[in-house]
């Protein structure tokens, strides 16, 4: 049986599609959230005792600067790599993330705002304030797979 694509990024309600349903049925009901991609290790085995950030966790609130923003961020991880852009071109490059595993863990990470250039231009990763060798990236993801990262049933 031949599947359809669907164009998600379309914000329309038409969800009554066949498309729509496949997509839905494929993907669960799960919701796009911006996620953690871990790029570097930690050079202390902190990453370990589950302190660090790490790959699949789910992005709750940055504060870059002064300003807060919170999930959901408007274009995903485009959207955020557009504030990084800003802030990195105005000096701003101290931040503070705020992420969540599962429904009920929580961790922190401050860091600093460095361009990645293995992703090319105009592309930001933080790296750790407290251990340099650790970095992290931003990356769009079904709710329903961060959690399958995380290994939370």
């Amino acid at each position: 049986m031949p599947m359809e694509r669907s164009n998600s990024s379309s914000g329309s309600s038409s969800n009554s599609s066949p498309s729509a349903a496949v997509s839905r049925r494929m993907r669960g009901s799960s919701a796009s959230v911006v996620s953690i991609q871990c790029l570097k290790g930690s050079s202390k085995g902190d990453e370990w005792t589950g302190g660090m950030l790490q790959t699949g966790d789910i992005v709750e609130e940055l504060q870059l600067g002064t300003t807060i923003h919170k999930a959901p961020f408007k274009n995903g991880g485009a959207g955020l790599q557009k504030l990084f852009h800003h802030a990195y071109k105005i000096n701003s490059t101290s931040v503070h993330v705020r992420v969540r595993r599962g429904s009920d863990k929580f961790a922190e990470l401050h860091a600093c705002l460095v361009p990645n250039q293995a992703a090319g231009r105009k592309q930001y990763m933080l790296r750790s304030i407290d251990d340099p060798n650790y970095a992290v990236g931003f990356t769009d993801r079904f709710e329903e797979e961060c959690l399958d990262l995380q290994g939370v049933k």
